[in-house]
């Protein structure tokens, strides 16, 4: 597991998402929402081996991109074009920067991952379901500790 320097995301950049998505902040897939998927993301990404700091960098971008809030073929996509475009406020290797655009790209199509941090990214995501009247199914979890909030 790589841990993080800074515990995170800085406000700034935090800040400058808010201000690129395009839906608002009280979107149903904005910051509200990718507070609840850091906290999970870390949680997961902590107890399957994964990358903390990809993780926390994910829940900020995956979903910054949406251009509506129902069926938004395309965003995974466009966040991991995001990042790759801000890879320089990143404070992440390029290997790191390479695996949350991977992340961030696959995850809005409902597959599941043997890497451990891609797992927990999808994973937190998934566990968000609740707030759009959705159970999450732990047949649809990529990890152990994803399954496991499930039950």
């Amino acid at each position: 597991m790589t841990a993080s320097p800074a515990l995170t995301v800085p406000d700034d950049l935090r800040d400058d998402l808010t201000r690129h998505f395009r839906l608002g902040r009280h979107s149903i897939h904005g910051p509200a929402h990718w507070e609840r998927v850091q906290a999970h993301a870390e949680r997961l990404a902590a107890a399957s081996g994964g990358d903390v700091s990809v993780a926390r960098y994910f829940a900020w971008f995956h979903d910054a991109e949406r251009h509506d809030e129902w069926y938004d073929t395309g965003h995974g996509e466009r966040a991991a074009t995001l990042v790759r475009a801000w890879r320089a406020r990143l404070p992440l290797t390029d290997a790191q920067v390479d695996l949350l655009a991977r992340a961030c790209a696959r995850h809005e199509l409902g597959e599941l991952s043997a890497d451990p941090t891609i797992g927990a990214c999808w994973d937190a995501d998934r566990l968000e379901l609740t707030r759009v009247g959705i159970q999450p199914d732990a047949r649809y979890m990529s990890t152990a500790a994803g399954r496991d909030a499930c039950a």
